[in-house]
């Protein structure tokens, strides 16, 4: 076994200090291109993603404009105007065919009150035939004669 060494000064060697200083040196200067290649390396993969998302914003913008321009192409070729056309002369079509059938609905709705009227005038006269037949009857059975002028005669017994 060895014994603590109470003087370190004896250790220590001019040669021995240059070299840890050496050593130390150039531990540090490792440690600083590690520490630069991996700034460098996360500098890169954001620039990368930058790059990459404005390469999506272009193409979604490149999208966009080809759009816009085949719209302004049917507008200058008059398409959207013949389109438009179109759709106003279904529509016209179709509005004159309504028309027409709320016409044909109000005379059928006339047509309609004036059957109700009919209706109820041949309900009161079938009623009214009812009653006189009904009178009549009662008549005859009772042996009550009516002449033609509506005036009763009884019997002679």
């Amino acid at each position: 076994m060895l014994a603590p060494l109470e003087d370190r000064s004896v250790l220590t060697v001019r040669g021995c200090d240059e070299e840890c200083a050496v050593e130390r040196e150039l531990h540090e200067l490792r440690r600083a291109l590690r520490a630069s290649r991996l700034r460098l390396r996360r500098s890169a993969l954001q620039g990368a993603r930058r790059i990459m998302a404005l390469h999506a914003e272009t193409d979604r913008l490149r999208a966009i404009c080809e759009r816009q321009a085949q719209q302004i192409e049917r507008y200058a070729t008059g398409a959207v105007i013949v389109d438009l056309g179109r759709k106003l002369m279904a529509l016209s079509e179709a509005n004159a065919r309504l028309v027409e059938d709320s016409r044909r609905a109000v005379v059928l709705e006339k047509v309609l009150g004036l059957s109700e009227a009919e209706r109820q005038r041949l309900a009161r006269e079938r009623d009214g035939m009812a009653r006189e037949l009904a009178r009549c009857r009662h008549d005859a059975l009772l042996g009550i004669t009516v002449r033609q002028g509506g005036e009763h005669v009884e019997p002679a017994v």
